[in-house]
C-alpha cells in the first residue's frame, strides 16, 4: 500500500495531500510533504529496532500525524493495528496483547490510557506519542523522525498477501477478534471504491472524514483519496456546524457519515442556504434512512445520497445501493447490488443460494475478504464455510436484483412467532421529526415471547410522545412490527464505530415487561 502515496508524490507534488482544520485553524501536506514526513517515520521506527512483519499499535483520534504512522508502516512492511481507544480499558489491553505489539505510537492525550494498558506486556518495547509527552514516552514522533532519511525503503518486499494491518472488530458480547487484511484487499478496495462510486482524480477527489480513522471505512476513504491523488481533509471528531462550514468551504466533493450525522447537518441555522455545489458523492452508512429524511437531504445538499454497505472482515464497500435505483419495494433497507470487484449472494445454511425474495445469509468473496482472524483459525473457517466469506447478517435478493437487508441474525426480534426486522423498525421512527437515532431491541414478555422495545434519542429541545411514535409505526408498520413501548434515554451509547450498544440496553430494560399482565 505504501507504492500508492510514493507514486502520488512522484506525480502530484505539490498538490494538497491532507489537511487538518482544528478550532477553524487549517494546516496541509503536500504529496511530496507527506511522503518524505512518512519515509523519516519508517526510518526512525526501523532504527529504533523494529522489524518487517512486526506489529504496532495505532492510538490516536484522527490526524496527520495518524495517516503518516499509517503510511509509515505500510511502507517498511510493518503490520499496523488502529486501536478503537474508545473501548474500555481492559479490550484495549488485549488488543496490545494478544496482537503481541512491539511498540505503541499514540496521541499524547492518550498517553496515562496506553501506558496503564502496556504495563507489564512483554512485547511492548517502544512508546512514541504523536505530541508531547509527561515523561511516559521513550521518545515523541518528531523525535523519532529528527535526522532521519526522507530516503525510499526499497530493501523491503511486500507480498500481496501479506498483512498490512490488523483491525479488532467490536466486541460486545465477547472478546474483539482481529481481522487481517492484506495490501493487496486494501489497494483493491481503493479502485473497486472509486470505480463503483465515480470518484474522479485530482482535485475532484476532495473528501471529508469525520468518521473514526481506526474505523474501516474512513480508512478506505483515506486510501482510495491518496490513490486518486485527491486531497483528505480531517476532521478529529463530529461538529454538524464545523463539518457544514466545510463542506461548503473547501468544496468537498465526497463525505461518508451516519445518518444521524447528515440529520444533525440539517438542524444547523442557515445551512439550506449555502452552496454544496462541488458535493456529487454524498454517502452514508451503518443504518438506513427515512424516506423524508433522505428528501430533505438530497434537497438541501442538492445531490443523490448512496449507501456504502460491508464490513472489516471483507474490506467495504462490497455492495452499494445508488440512491434512485428500481427496486421492487418501495420501502426497506436496501444495501443494493455488489460493487464492480467482488460477488454477492444470498445463501441458505447448506450454502444452496436463495430464491428470489427468500431470507437468507448474505454472502461475499473476491479479493477483498480478509486473509482471517489473528491467531482464530476456527472462527476463520466458520465464516468461509461454503467458499464464501459469511457476513452475519440476513437478507433478500428482489425481483429487480437489489439485496434488502433483513437484520443481522442476533439483533432479529421473534415476537409472537413472528420475525422482526430492528433496522426497518428504525427506519420508521427515524423519519418523525425530533428523533436523533433509535435503537429497536426485543425483550422478554409474558405473552409474546419477546416484545419489541424502542428506545429514542431525542434531537436537542425537541418534544416527543411513547403514544405519538406508536402511532406513526401504526400507520408504516405491520402489527406485529409495532412497538409495544418507546424508551427516552438523552443519548445512547454508541460503540467507535457509530453503532449502538444493543446488549447494554437489553441488559438495562430486561424487567420493561415483567408485570404485564395483558397482550
Amino acid at each position: 500500500m505504501g507504492d500508492v502515496l510514493r507514486r502520488r508524490s512522484r506525480s502530484n507534488p505539490n498538490d494538497e495531500a491532507l489537511l487538518e482544520i482544528i478550532e477553524g485553524e487549517r494546516r496541509s501536506l503536500t504529496y511530496a510533504e507527506f511522503n518524505n514526513r512518512v519515509n523519516r517515520v519508517a526510518h526512525g521506527l526501523r532504527a529504533k529496532g523494529l522489524h518487517q512483519g512486526d506489529r504496532i499499535a495505532l492510538v490516536s483520534a484522527n490526524s496527520m500525524d495518524f495517516a503518516t504512522v499509517l503510511f509509515a508502516c505500510y511502507k517498511a512492511g510493518f503490520v499496523v493495528v488502529p486501536v478503537n481507544f474508545l473501548q474500555n480499558p481492559d479490550d484495549v489491553r488485549f488488543n496490545f496483547e494478544h496482537g503481541e505489539v512491539k511498540a505503541v505510537l499514540y496521541q499524547s492525550e492518550l498517553e496515562a490510557l496506553c501506558k496503564q494498558c502496556s504495563a507489564g506486556l512483554d512485547d511492548v518495547a517502544l512508546l512514541v506519542s504523536l505530541g508531547k509527552t509527561s515523561g511516559g514516552a521513550d521518545c515523541t514522533l518528531e523525535e523519532l523522525a529528527a535526522g532521519q532519511s526522507d530516503a525510499e525503503i526499497l530493501d523491503v518486499v511486500i507480498e500481496d498477501r501479506s498483512t498490512a494491518q490488523v483491525l479488532y472488530t467490536s466486541g460486545t458480547t465477547s472478546r474483539p477478534k482481529g481481522v487481517e487484511t492484506s495490501h493487496l484487499a486494501l489497494v483493491v478496495a481503493t479502485l473497486n471504491f472509486a470505480l463503483s462510486s465515480g470518484m474522479q482524480p485530482g482535485s475532484q477527489a476532495r473528501s471529508l472524514t469525520v468518521l473514526p480513522m481506526f474505523h474501516v471505512t474512513a480508512l478506505c476513504g483515506l486510501l482510495t483519496t491518496v490513490q486518486l491523488g485527491g486531497c483528505y481533509v480531517i476532521h478529529s471528531g463530529f461538529d454538524p456546524q464545523a463539518v457544514v462550514e466545510t463542506l461548503e468551504k473547501e468544496r468537498i466533493a465526497s463525505t461518508v457519515m451516519l445518518p444521524m450525522m447528515w440529520n444533525a447537518c440539517l438542524q444547523v441555522p442557515g445551512v439550506a442556504e449555502r452552496n454544496f455545489s462541488a458535493l456529487n458523492n454524498a454517502l452514508y452508512g451503518m443504518a438506513p434512512m427515512s424516506a423524508e429524511l433522505l428528501q430533505r437531504l438530497r434537497s438541501t445538499f442538492g445531490c443523490d445520497f448512496h449507501l456504502g454497505s460491508g464490513q472489516t472482515e471483507f474490506t467495504p464497500p462490497p455492495c452499494m445501493y445508488f440512491d434512485h435505483t428500481p427496486t421492487e419495494f418501495e420501502e426497506g433497507n436496501y444495501w443494493g447490488v455488489p460493487t464492480l470487484i467482488g460477488e454477492q449472494a444470498v445463501l441458505d445454511e447448506a450454502g444452496r443460494e436463495c430464491a428470489v425474495g427468500e431470507v437468507g445469509e448474505i454472502c461475499w468473496r473476491g479479493p477483498l475478504s480478509m486473509n482471517g482472524y489473528l491467531k482464530n483459525p476456527q472462527a476463520t473457517a466458520d465464516v468461509r464455510q461454503h467458499g464464501w466469506h459469511h457476513s452475519g447478517d440476513l437478507g433478500f435478493i428482489d425481483a429487480k436484483g437489489q439485496l434488502m437487508f433483513v437484520d443481522r441474525k442476533k439483533d432479529i426480534v421473534k415476537s409472537g412467532g413472528e420475525n422482526v426486522s430492528s433496522c426497518k423498525v428504525e427506519a420508521v421512527i427515524g423519519g418523525i421529526d425530533g428523533v436523533a437515532v433509535s435503537a429497536v431491541i426485543g425483550l422478554p414478555h409474558p405473552h409474546w415471547g419477546e416484545a419489541i422495545c424502542a428506545v429514542v434519542q431525542p434531537l436537542p429541545g425537541a418534544e416527543l410522545h411513547e403514544e405519538a411514535i406508536i402511532q406513526h409505526c401504526k400507520q408504516h408498520l405491520g402489527r406485529f412490527e409495532v412497538p409495544k413501548a418507546v424508551v427516552f434515554a438523552d443519548a445512547l451509547a454508541l460503540t467507535g464505530t457509530g453503532k449502538v450498544k444493543k446488549p447494554e440496553l437489553r441488559q438495562a430494560h430486561q424487567k420493561l415487561f415483567e408485570s404485564v399482565t395483558d397482550a
